[in-house]
Parts: structure tokens; C-alpha cells; sequence
């Protein structure tokens, strides 16, 4: 056999038979840590008498598939419109970490008055190797402290992609709780529902329009059959909020539109007729034309109640409620 190949298998062996002999000891220390080291007891004694706060990751990440509401929308533009959402869960989330705090610190003090390494009872022989009983019981015992989280920031990432999700350049910020409570204190200044700060309700129509992906564009389109619902034309068309995002309205398909550019320039931020959003003429404005695909609005007429066709006269299209 070749001198070489069992020098090879050799070595392995022994290789092999003194990783199985560290790993025999170091279960061996570790238990003796568990069974006799004072301040590792003590730790786990101090741990039971403690209760600290989960605190839920807030963090976010969005996705831009147009690369001028990608430019447009910043990661704070981005934060505002989510806490919108998710404020009272931040609020409580920062309170809980405040919370952690003031015990983390009371927890530390009884930490320190038992940190005393080396100490073991009832033993009558300490180990050999005492470096590694040493190092292993370190470890043991800083893992036994509660590491509770003492910070609260929340980290928005913003990602440009193509048509089909593909990511192609990214920007993110991380946002203290000082920031984030400095938001909150904005959000809940209100008017109604409009915000009196101008630069969080600026923030907020930002990602709301930035909702409209080119993914989503071309879906309307689609539906729309690539004409402007209000005149027909093929040419020039856009996407229109039926309730503008101006006045509160949101970017969903039931409020989007298609629209040449010279209907949808003369529209500006006009609401259309029975489009009060907190009324029920405004649910019922929701419902669709089959002919057309314009909106459809409550109307009352000589014989009752009925749905046309907001495109009238160039459509006609009725039915009963």
C-alpha cells in the first residue's frame, strides 16, 4: 500500500479522534458549569424574577416600478404614510422598550452583585483544564443574561425594480424613536381626516399616487380597453383618481380611470357628481358599466331609483338597483 495514503489515514484518524475528545470534554465542562458554578445559578435566579417586553420589528420595504415614483418618494415620505396604519402598534412598541429600560437597569445591578467567576460548590475536584473550564464557564454564563431590546428604530428600504419585480437599485434609512414619535405627534394633529401638517399630508399623497405601478397602469388600460372613458379617445392616455388623491382618495382599481390627457387636465381635482366618499351615492358611483366601463352613479328618475351610466349620453347603459 502506498506509504502516503497511510500517513493520510492516519493523520485523519488522529484528527478525528481528538475533535470527538474536545467535544467529549467540552460537554463534560459545560455540564460542570450547569451543576456547580455560583454565579451561573444565581443568574438563572435573578433571570425568573425578571419579565421583559417583546418588541415587534416595524421595519418596511417597498417596491417602484416607475422610476419617477421611485425619485419622488423618499424612505421618511414612505414612514409617514405607513404609521398611518400601524401607530398605535409603534406607539406601544416604544413604550415597551422605554419599559425595558428602566428594568434593564435594575437587572444589570443585580447582575453585577453575582458576577463572580470561578467560584464552584459542592465539588470536591475541579476539572483539569482549567483555561477551557474557564472560557466555557464565561460563556455560559453571559449567555444565561437576558438581552432584552433596549432601542426601538425602524428601518425603511425602498427598491426600484422593472415591470416584472426584478430589483435594479435600492435606498433605505434607519429612523430613531425620537423621529418616529416626532410623526406620530403629526399624525394625530387633525382636521377632519386631512392633516394640518402640509408636509406629512404631502408625504402621504406621494405614496398613495406611487401606488399606481406601470404593472397596474397597463390593468386598468386593459380594462378600459384603451380608450378614455369620458370622450373615447385612444390617444393620450392616463390614469385618473375618480376621487382624487387630493381629497383623500386612495389608489385602488375601483378608483382608477382611464383618461385622454386633455379630459384628464380638465378634470384636475374635480369630484365628480355623488362622489362623496363617506356617502352611499359614493359606494354606489363604484359599481361599473358593462358597456362602457365608466363608473355607474344612483340617479332618481321618473319611475324610481336607478344606475347610469356617468359617460351619459355618449352611453346610455341603466339598470335597477
Amino acid at each position: 500500500m502506498n506509504p502516503y495514503l497511510i500517513l493520510g489515514i492516519v493523520v485523519a484518524t488522529l484528527i478525528v479522534a481528538f475533535d470527538a475528545f474536545l467535544y467529549f470534554i467540552h460537554k463534560r465542562y459545560k455540564s460542570f458549569v450547569f451543576e456547580h458554578s455560583t454565579t451561573f445559578k444565581s443568574i438563572i435566579g435573578i433571570n425568573e424574577r425578571y419579565t421583559f417586553n417583546e418588541i415587534k420589528s416595524f421595519d418596511m420595504s417597498g417596491r417602484y416600478d416607475n422610476v419617477h415614483f421611485y425619485d419622488d418618494i423618499s424612505t421618511l415620505d414612505y414612514l409617514t404614510y405607513q404609521l398611518v396604519y400601524s401607530k398605535r402598534e409603534v406607539s406601544d412598541a416604544i413604550k415597551d422598550t422605554e419599559d425595558n429600560q428602566e428594568k434593564f437597569k435594575k437587572y444589570q445591578e443585580d447582575i453585577r452583585s453575582v458576577y463572580r467567576l470561578g467560584n464552584y460548590e459542592n465539588v470536591e475536584k475541579i476539572p483539569v483544564f482549567k483555561k477551557m473550564l474557564a472560557h466555557i464557564e464565561k460563556t455560559q454564563v453571559d449567555l444565561a443574561i437576558i438581552k432584552p431590546k433596549l432601542t426601538f428604530s425602524i428601518t425603511v428600504v425602498l427598491w426600484r425594480t422593472n415591470i416584472k419585480g426584478y430589483r435594479l437599485q435600492y435606498k433605505g434609512e434607519t429612523f430613531d424613536s425620537d423621529t418616529i414619535q416626532s410623526i406620530i405627534k403629526d399624525l394625530n394633529r387633525k382636521d377632519g381626516d386631512f392633516y394640518l401638517n402640509a408636509e406629512i399630508w404631502q408625504s402621504i399623497c406621494r405614496v398613495e399616487r406611487g401606488k399606481v405601478s406601470n404593472k397596474l397602469r397597463f390593468q386598468i388600460y386593459a380594462r378600459d380597453r384603451y380608450r378614455c372613458r369620458n370622450c373615447g379617445s385612444p390617444n393620450d392616455l392616463e390614469i385618473d383618481h375618480i376621487f382624487p388623491i387630493s381629497k383623500g382618495g386612495k389608489s385602488t382599481v375601483d378608483n382608477l380611470q382611464t383618461l385622454c390627457h386633455r379630459c384628464n387636465s380638465s378634470k384636475t381635482n374635480v369630484i365628480l357628481p355623488g362622489a362623496d366618499r363617506h356617502s352611499k351615492k359614493y359606494q354606489n358611483y363604484k359599481e361599473q358599466c358593462p358597456m362602457c366601463f365608466a363608473p355607474l352613479v344612483l340617479r332618481q328618475g321618473k319611475y324610481g331609483k336607478f344606475y347610469g351610466c356617468t359617460n351619459y349620453p355618449k352611453c346610455q347603459f341603466t339598470k335597477l338597483p
